[in-house]
């Protein structure tokens, strides 16, 4: 377990490895589990299958958006107020985090059973396919509670020193959801159905194991039932601080949407599916960045707090070079084994391996650059720059990808809409660097001026204290007052440990 004293003082790589990879492996391993129905359903179904549960996908994305907003939102929050060692806001915040959970929970059951088939349908989808996508989206929904508390409360656990239980929970799911799914799928022929329950079941596994240690003994961030309440300020901060990562997972699902609608209107069915290999096993790498990311959030939230910006400085770039590093390595084996990527998922469909090969050699050049422009989303949400995090998701989707799928299909065709989202992540690739630039000057000049540390508000944390002054990120007011009560905080922590 990673203590405060740690968090502010350890060595950064040290911390680094101590987040990161569990957070990775917890990434990967959740996010596997679609990619696993995938792998099993193009083997056992076909192409009709693949693009059945493509089209299904950006509602699936729905539900995993639904439970980021809350995680990341209460994790943010809660790391910014363990840096400043308060302790009580921290726990408030998780407590109204478990209980927003099972509000969504159950509001995305309804709902979901109700606009099921619409969803799909608006895309134009019909036959086979659209029966493939509700078969699975309606199991899907009935579990998508415990969806929400795993996605939700893994971000907790970690920032509680735990990432490393995060990690092996998140690996007994993904191995559940495997053995299942081969169960299910291939040995009864349950087809669509099969996958679905596989998939709630390995997402229901982490969800109880997740609530046992937070309501144990063991956990500093520890939940108690009497101390549940729907406290509607606090957990409209907690949207408030998970809106970028929302928008990030909901654009996804967007970019989902408006791309099985392009491939249906200049392709066909089996360009949905071709999408849908591609998105498998270019998910892998984005998997990797966002793990990294997110790893890294509890170190970058706490220093930020505690003012040492030094120490942000350092995990940042160190972070930086890391996406850099995998999204070179996935370029390249992209680029050397296309067809051996995509026969993972179908073996014996020619037309359907052509179409997939010409849609990837396209892709590919995304993952050289997509690791920065996602670490640098993450990097302003963990620091509370809402506005900025959200500036980058919102103009990636709205201002830069969506003019180009609809525009570049009317002179390229299908070629058009592979080329989208690539270009899409270069155009931001520049915006974001011209932006880090920026905050590393910021932090250069006040880590070498402990006077000049940026102080931590009511607005900017999100927190219901009174004692704290109102401030923007780049504020000029002195923070004598919230510096002395963390370094109070710290000797008296001390003094109790001897």
């Amino acid at each position: 377990m990673v203590n405060d004293e740690e968090m502010g003082s350890g060595n950064i790589l040290n911390l680094f490895l101590k987040f990161a990879l569990p957070t990775v492996v917890g990434v990967v391993t959740a996010g596997v589990q679609g990619i696993i129905d995938g792998f099993f359903i193009g083997n056992a179904i076909g192409s009709q299958g693949l693009a059945g549960v493509t089209l299904a996908y950006p509602a699936y994305m729905i539900i995993i958006a639904l439970g980021v907003i809350i995680g990341i939102g209460a994790s943010s929050l809660t790391a910014l107020n363990l840096g400043k060692g308060n302790l009580r806001g921290a726990l408030d915040i998780v407590h109204n985090a478990f209980s927003l959970c099972l509000l969504t929970g159950a509001v995305i059951t309804v709902a979901g059973l109700i606009f099921c088939e619409t969803s799909i349908k608006i895309l134009g989808a019909n036959g086979t396919a659209l029966a493939f996508a509700g078969e699975y989206l309606r199991i899907i929904f009935i579990g998508s509670i415990f969806m929400i508390l795993t996605i939700a409360l893994d971000p907790l656990v970690r920032n509680d020193g735990r990432p490393r239980l995060c990690m092996n929970i998140m690996v007994a799911g993904v191995l559940v959801n495997l053995v299942l799914d081969y169960l299910f799928v291939m040995r009864m022929g349950m087809g669509m159905s099969g996958a679905a329950f596989a998939t709630i079941i390995s997402f229901a596994l982490p969800a109880v194991l997740l609530m046992y240690y937070l309501f144990g003994s063991k956990a500093k961030l520890r939940l108690q039932l009497k101390a549940l309440k729907f406290k509607l300020g606090t957990q409209l901060k907690i949207l408030r601080a998970g809106l970028p990562s929302f928008v990030m997972q909901f654009s996804l699902a967007l970019v989902l949407f408006a791309h099985n609608y392009m491939l249906l209107r200049y392709g066909s069915e089996l360009a949905v599916s071709a999408y849908g290999i591609i998105g498998y096993a270019f998910s892998i790498f984005y998997m990797l960045f966002e793990g990294i990311a997110l790893g890294v959030q509890p170190i970058i939230g706490f220093n930020y707090g505690a003012g040492y910006y030094e120490r942000v400085s350092k995990t940042l770039k160190l972070t930086m070079f890391s996406c850099i590093f995998i999204g070179i390595f996935g370029f390249v084996l992209i680029y050397l084994f296309p067809e051996r990527v995509v026969q993972i998922f179908s073996q014996d469909d020619s037309e359907l391996l052509k179409v997939t090969l010409q849609g990837m050699k396209f892709f590919m050049f995304s993952l050289l650059v997509e690791g920065i422009v996602l670490l640098t989303a993450i990097y302003y949400q963990s620091i509370n720059r809402v506005r900025a995090a959200l500036f980058i998701n919102l103009g990636k989707i709205f201002i830069v990808l969506f003019p180009l799928l609809f525009i570049l299909p009317i002179f390229f065709g299908l070629d058009g809409v592979w080329f989208a989202s690539p270009a899409t992540e270069y155009i931001m690739t520049l915006v974001v660097l011209v932006m880090l630039s920026k905050e590393f000057k910021f932090l250069r000049r006040h880590s070498s001026k402990p006077e000049n540390k940026r102080p931590v508000s009511i607005k900017q944390l999100s927190v219901s204290t009174k004692q704290s002054s109102p401030v923007n990120s780049h504020s000029e007011k002195t923070d004598f007052e919230e510096n002395s009560r963390f370094v109070n905080f710290k000797l008296a922590e001390k003094k109790e440990t001897s």
